[in-house]
């Protein structure tokens, strides 16, 4: 990448548009950018590496701080570069976020904020806007990013020495940055994760064996004595293979103690079978027994309830007859109950007809004066409706009465004005024309023609008036008294409006007032019964009280009609009731009840009935089924007396006792038995995944030992990647150090280490060929210092962009630094860089030292002034 034009807006030290170019910079391209501290010469890199990345090239700039103070406030801020790159043009702008004055100047703020964008125009036309975007397309074209940007081609201000008196941790977070090996770091991490992750689930392992052998110390073994001891109280752990030994044998053993006590407790399994057996027999014949004999009580108790089942079935017949009229006899209640709720409801209705007759007569000295009272109403509505429209005119007459006040007082202000504006205008109207004499003279030529009466002797000319008027400035006169008298204008018509608007208002308010006046006069003779109800009552409430009376005179009426028909329905019901009577009367009285009462005391509900019908049925079933079951029992207990089963009992609970006793041992031995298998099992386990997981230990550990520096050359993976990288730099830096010392000083690693308890690999060296010997690069002088890190410096830049796909940096900037160098260290630095400048590198210069001014021909001089730095390209 070469630049070619970079311009800067509003930016830094800069106030207006300032551009630098760089294609007279070309050929052997070594130039200096000069000019005094805080002129502005680090801005103009910080601005190329703002319009490639969107950020700066030191640490210590922020990009939304760039806003110069010298720029106006609508002097936009933005930087645009021209580049060259693979021989194509490429153009990129971009401005940072900064407030700028508003286009319409609306709200409290008279400033926006603008926001940061970029817009990069391609070789064959394209464009692309939005920082990441660009960013993106950037990176891609010169296949670098910010850092590594920064890295080959920028060697920012105060960043010379970094590496040359950096800390091991500082160099180590340097290399790390510049050559990413942060992901060797993460793998010795990840071995030292999986190791400690491996030793704990060994030692979780042990833990866990170690507590099934407690287990077994806590048990019957710890009782006997049988468990071994451990190897030794310092390493604390047990012999595992010769426990699962044991535990084979004890499982032997349980084995056969557990099959005989089995045995034992099935032979008394039989024997309670066999009592169980008979005692069984002897209860059912028991049982049988005590059934015989509850069964002849229950056949006693049925004997003593036969008079009550005799009743029931003569109570069952006459109901049985009653129940044949049950229709008629539900028919006759059913027409009493029908005329007795007719009867009812006629005098309910009664009521209710009385009760509206009296709410009637109660509002009828409101309905017969109803059209007067309605009218009454009207004209009292009518009367308010005017009283509050004269009130209306009184306030707007008021309020139109000021409006016109105002207007002529402003009118006689605005005619004094005018008055005013038309003075000045007459009076330089007549000096103006008083003056055209002289105007025309200015004109007259000696030999020439008069332009007025043609003459060519001019004996004498006459003098234009010194405070006369020109044209322009009377047009601006007239123009200012039309001004003013178009205002008085437009304040006589609107004052005009205005009275029109009053006498309309007051004409109306007078024509309103002989109306309030007439309604008055009729509200007087409005009668006192009329006015006492407009004084109780609104007009909702009277028109309420109308509609009730017009209901309830349609009530009256229509309780009339009812009570008409229910008198009717009445008459005709109870005909049918005697009607009913007299026929069931004859009808229970052929069935031989002598009398109502008698028939209904026969008469039952049908359920009851069917009850005592269930009741019979049951009664007869029962004594069958008794009847049958004793015939059956003493059939099967012919011949058999009671047995006494508590001395079978008793032999049964011994031999129970016996049996439990057996299980319980049964059920110890087995328990003991699956506990050794159980111990066993799990140790076998545990211990073939432990013999597996210290196999894997061990080889993590010896990679983990390795990368984190336990080793004999303490070194850690990390370093031993970067002390690769370290030499290449030192390879590099020590060709130009050579040139810049006179071949005196060399750059080298260190290869042992000095304090054993710190693993820093990365230390430098210097060999002086003067005295034959190493020394610490700490050692050096200022100038020395500034050579052997500005040769560290370019190393790098050749390493990284070796390292960066080979790609070839055309443009390399270096900020300050030299002031510390003597004239022949200056000049063998400045051979060195003109030697990077050859094969059409462009290598830029920052410094104010003034033999550099006087060693570099082509310059960028930077001038600082009180209003803003300005820029001037020197070729």
């Amino acid at each position: 990448m070469k630049p070619e034009k970079l311009t800067l807006s509003g930016w830094g030290p800069y106030k207006d548009r300032v551009e630098v170019d760089f294609t007279g910079l070309e050929g052997r391209g070594l130039f200096l950018i000069t000019g005094a501290t805080g002129a502005g010469k680090t801005t103009l890199f910080d601005a190329i590496t703002y319009a490639l990345y969107g950020d700066m090239s030191g640490g210590m700039r922020e990009k939304n701080s760039v806003r110069s103070d010298f720029a106006d406030e609508d002097t936009p801020t933005f930087v645009e570069l021209f580049m060259r790159h693979g021989g194509e043009e490429y153009r990129i702008v971009r401005n940072p976020e900064y407030m700028r004055p508003k286009k319409k100047k609306r709200g409290k703020s008279a400033f926006t904020k603008e926001k940061e964008n970029a817009v990069l125009y391609l070789p064959d036309g394209k464009i692309i806007e939005g920082g990441s975007e660009v960013n993106r397309k950037i990176q891609e074209i010169l296949i670098l990013d910010y850092r590594q940007f920064k890295q080959i081609s920028m060697i920012a201000q105060g960043e010379f020495a970094k590496l040359l008196t950096a800390s091991p941790a500082e160099k180590i977070r340097i290399f790390r940055e510049i050559f990413s090996t942060s992901v060797y770091d993460s793998f010795a991490g990840a071995l030292r994760e999986r190791s400690g992750e491996l030793y704990k689930r060994m030692m979780e392992y042990r833990n866990k064996m170690d507590e099934n052998v407690h287990m077994l110390e806590m048990g019957e073994w710890g009782k006997t004595g049988r468990m071994e001891e451990k190897e030794s109280a310092s390493v604390q752990k047990y012999r595992y293979g010769e426990i699962i030994a044991m535990l084979e044998e004890e499982e032997h053993r349980y084995q056969e103690e557990l099959e005989k006590a089995e045995e034992e407790h099935a032979l008394y399994e039989k024997e309670l079978a066999g009592l169980a057996e008979e005692i069984h027999a002897a209860e059912r014949m028991n049982e049988k027994l005590e059934k015989l004999e509850e069964q002849q009580k229950q056949k006693e108790k049925l004997l003593k309830e036969r008079d009550r089942i005799v009743q029931a079935e003569k109570e069952v017949k006459e109901a049985g007859k009653a129940a044949a009229l049950r229709e008629d006899y539900v028919n006759c209640k059913n027409a009493g109950e029908t005329l007795a709720s007719i009867e009812e409801k006629i005098e309910r209705d009664r009521g209710e007809l009385e009760a509206c007759a009296r709410k009637q007569e109660e509002k009828s000295r409101y309905y017969e004066k109803r059209a007067e009272t309605r009218a009454a109403y009207q004209l009292l509505s009518a009367y308010k409706e005017k009283k509050k429209l004269l009130e209306d005119a009184d306030r707007r007459a008021g309020k139109k009465e000021e409006e016109l006040k105002r207007l002529q007082e402003h009118y006689l202000l605005q005619e004094e004005k005018t008055e005013q504006k038309k003075k000045e205008f007459e009076t330089a109207d007549l000096a103006y024309k008083r003056a055209v004499v002289g105007i025309a003279a200015r004109q007259v030529k000696e030999g020439e023609p008069c332009p007025v009466c043609g003459s060519l002797d001019h004996p004498c000319v006459a003098e234009a008036a010194k405070e006369a008027p020109d044209e322009k400035e009377l047009q601006q006169l007239q123009n200012r008294y039309e001004e003013e008298r178009k205002r008085l204008m437009e304040l006589h018509g609107r004052a005009a409006v205005c009275k029109g608007e009053a006498e309309n208002q007051k004409k109306q308010r007078e024509e309103w007032a002989e109306q309030m006046e007439e309604l008055e006069s009729a509200a007087g003779k409005i009668p006192e019964e009329v006015m006492a109800v407009l004084d109780a009552l609104t007009e909702k409430e009277y028109e309420d009280i109308l509609h009730q009376y017009q209901r309830l005179e349609a009530q009256i009426e229509e309780k009339k009609k009812q009570l008409a028909r229910e008198t009717e329905e009445a008459a005709r019901q109870e005909e049918k009731k005697r009607k009913l009577e007299e026929a069931f009367e004859a009808g229970y009285r052929k069935a031989g009840f002598s009398s109502l009462p008698q028939y209904e005391q026969a008469l039952r509900p049908a359920g009851e009935m069917e009850k005592k019908e269930r009741q019979i049925r049951e009664y007869y079933a029962k004594a069958q089924t008794i009847e049958g079951r004793i015939a059956s029992l003493e059939e099967e207990t012919k011949g058999k007396k009671r047995e006494d089963t508590d001395g079978l009992k008793a032999r049964r609970e011994e031999k129970a006792v016996q049996k439990q006793r057996a299980l319980e041992l049964v059920n110890v031995k087995h328990h003991s038995l699956q506990e050794r298998k159980k111990i066993k099992r799990s140790l076998q386990e545990k211990r073939k995944k432990l013999e597996a997981l210290e196999k894997e230990y061990g080889i993590v550990k010896d990679l983990d030992n390795m990368a984190s520096g336990n080793n004999a050359k303490k070194l850690v993976f990390e370093q031993y990647v970067m002390a690769g990288y370290f030499e290449e730099i030192l390879r590099a830096a020590n060709v130009r150090l050579a040139k810049m010392t006179g071949g005196r000083y060399e750059l080298s690693r260190r290869e042992e280490i000095g304090d054993g308890r710190v693993k820093d690999n990365l230390e430098m060296q210097v060999l002086d060929y003067y005295t034959g010997k190493y020394r610490t690069v700490k050692t050096l002088s200022g100038g020395e210092c500034f050579k052997a890190s500005l040769a560290l410096a370019l190393g790098m830049s050749d390493v990284v962009q070796g390292y960066s796909g080979g790609i070839r940096v055309d443009t390399l900037f270096i900020d300050e630094g030299f002031g510390a160098l003597d004239s022949e260290s200056l000049d063998q630095s400045c051979q060195t860089l003109l030697s990077l400048a050859e094969k059409d590198r462009l290598i830029g210069i920052i410094s104010h030292v003034p033999e550099l001014a006087e060693k570099i021909e082509k310059q960028i001089i930077v001038t600082k002034t009180n209003v803003g730095s300005r820029v001037e390209v020197v070729v």
